[in-house]
């Protein structure tokens, strides 16, 4: 029988270059700080054998993908609706981990971080029990979207990113994950961060879209 909480699991898709900012996210998130919690590393062929013995459907859309955003957007979504647990970007830095648990207590069957600005839902950071099925849908609709040639039209958040989990969600709202703040969890948003405020910060997490995926 499959539990109706999220697991306790960290997954992580790893790229190959990082620096010390990243360093130190990744390291915020070790075993130490987080007691009973597994932590998954991905690597571009875990993430393939995953996809070629779970999910087929996503592979071709996965190896041709325009940029590693787009590939990482694909295998996340498929490997938390998998296995269930904790996706979070490798520039996630976890601040305050008795507000992290809390959060997942509150909403024991996951959640995702909505920008009220837009309305757009973080891809970067989002938890969820096994096979709930907005994850899913998603999936299809980036493969359906990838299969029909609109994905040509469209820039990486669009396709697969913040703006098509807002769009699949409105599409196919069955899910268990609550929808909570952007501000409840990270310490600034997506322009804040760029001049970040002196307060002090009271969110568990801070994301410092590091971009690292931008080919230059």
């Amino acid at each position: 029988m499959r539990t109706l909480e999220i697991p306790k699991i960290i997954h992580q898709i790893v790229g190959q270059k990082t620096n010390s900012l990243i360093e130190r996210c990744l390291n915020s998130w070790n075993d130490n700080q987080l007691d009973g919690f597994e932590r998954k590393l991905w690597t571009d062929s875990d993430i393939i054998e995953f996809l070629l013995t779970y999910h087929p459907f996503a592979y071709e859309a996965f190896i041709k993908s325009r940029n590693y955003a787009e590939a990482a957007d694909i295998a996340r979504y498929l490997i938390i609706y998998t296995y269930g647990g904790y996706y979070v970007d490798w520039d996630i830095e976890l601040l305050d981990p008795l507000k992290f648990l809390r959060l997942g207590k509150t909403h024991n069957r996951g959640y995702m971080i909505v920008d009220s600005t837009n309305g757009s839902i973080a891809s970067e950071y989002f938890c969820s029990i096994v096979n709930d099925p907005f994850l899913l849908n998603l999936t299809h609709d980036i493969v359906r979207l990838f299969n029909s040639g609109e994905r040509d039209q469209m820039f990486s958040p669009q396709y697969s990113g913040p703006f098509r989990m807002r769009d699949s969600l409105i599409a196919h709202p069955e899910t268990k994950m609550a929808s909570v703040p952007l501000k409840e969890v990270f310490a600034y948003d997506y322009n804040e961060i760029r001049n970040p405020s002196s307060d002090p910060v009271t969110q568990p997490l801070i994301h410092y879209w590091v971009h690292s995926w931008i080919r230059h």
